[in-house]
């Protein structure tokens, strides 16, 4: 019997499904580049990513200044490896700019650059990315302008205060043109979040704030792709994407620990992590 041909939807999620398994693969390899990195929360947030840039933003790789494009903020900078990775698949950057990953001079660093192109803000210092989107989402706001700000936060980031005071303030202007993202793997650089400075209850305390909230599986893109493609979530709210996912994803041995929240990565694990993810098609 002739297999059924897919749908539109089933055909988007597979290619969508392998656009986040180059963006692991990529991440291993740039990390093998340098030497060392961060792969734990890079490899957590491959799916969001892989949607974002081939399905939901509104995005000129050609012309990355594109006045009316979506602006996407990687607050978490620790998994620049990942933005990186999806850059080059998207087309914004050279596919040759991973494997110069961490190097001297190379605009491509542990953390986002705004110089290196796709890049909107360059961070890393925790606390700071859901502020910063904000004023680009107010930005649009006064310059009459459609485009949408979506801003990816850590977990751990968000023992920072800074956060919650851009919580109040988007929820106060009224800011539905601007979307956190929680990379919720519940795993930082010392340990479980949990037992470092709780933060539960997570879609609750974003309620209270004044954000419409879903929560989803972070790693499962049919659900990944229906909660951007149902943004904003309510009139006159910002929306919160609470994804719940696995720190180290894809690899047994990175899996849910902070031991591979940044670690080592020569010849040896780099063939052993490409091996455990398999091929993309």
């Amino acid at each position: 019997m002739a297999r059924a041909k897919k749908s539109n939807r089933e055909a988007t999620l597979d290619n969508l499904r392998n656009e986040a398994l180059k963006i692991r693969r990529n991440v291993w390899r740039a990390l093998r580049a340098a030497g060392s990195g961060h792969m734990g929360g890079s490899l957590s947030a491959a799916e969001f990513l892989a949607a974002l840039y081939f399905h939901h933003l509104k995005i000129r790789p050609d012309e990355p200044d594109w006045p009316d494009r979506d602006r996407f903020i990687l607050s978490k900078g620790h998994a620049n490896a990942a933005l990186g990775a999806v850059l080059a698949q998207a087309g914004f950057i050279e596919d040759a700019v991973l494997d110069q990953f961490y190097a001297y001079e190379s605009l491509f660093g542990m953390h986002p650059d705004i110089k290196m192109a796709g890049v909107e803000m360059s961070t890393g210092g925790l606390g700071h990315g859901l502020s910063i989107g904000l004023g680009m989402a107010l930005g649009a706001r006064l310059q009459k302008k459609k485009f949408r700000t979506i801003v990816m936060i850590g977990d751990g980031e968000l023992q920072e205060g800074s956060n919650w005071e851009a919580a109040m303030a988007a929820a106060h202007q009224k800011a539905s043109n601007l979307t956190a993202i929680l990379d919720y793997n519940k795993v930082q650089q010392s340990g479980h979040v949990s037992d470092m400075l709780a933060l539960e209850p997570m879609a609750s305390k974003w309620s209270a704030f004044g954000w419409a909230v879903r929560e989803v599986d972070g790693h499962d893109m049919d659900q990944v792709v229906g909660a951007l493609d149902a943004l904003p979530y309510e009139k006159d709210k910002p929306s919160m994407i609470i994804a719940h996912t696995v720190k180290g994803k894809g690899v047994s041995f990175s899996e849910d620990t902070h031991l591979w929240h940044n670690n080592m990565v020569p010849d040896d694990v780099y063939e052993k992590a490409l091996a455990e993810l398999g091929e993309p098609v």
